[in-house]
């Protein structure tokens, strides 16, 4: 079942993209979809920080399962 967190990062991600998509469509003013753009990149580096956390919990419960217990 998916964190909150996961559901937070994803949900402000796609509001970003819908903004940003909205504004390409409709021929906004540069300076609106610069600030649109903007927040998708920003999104897009918390999405990742979140996804790099899955993969070093993944990890490091791998290595966790392959270690022999003394």
């Amino acid at each position: 079942m998916p964190s909150d967190e996961a559901r937070r990062v994803l949900k402000i991600f796609g509001v970003a993209v819908t903004n940003y998509e909205d504004c390409v469509e409709k021929g906004a003013p540069a300076e609106e979809t610069s600030k649109a753009e903007a927040e998708v990149d920003s999104s897009l580096v918390e999405v990742t920080r979140f996804i790099e956390g899955l993969r070093g919990k993944k990890n490091n419960f791998s290595k966790q399962k392959s270690e022999p217990e003394p």
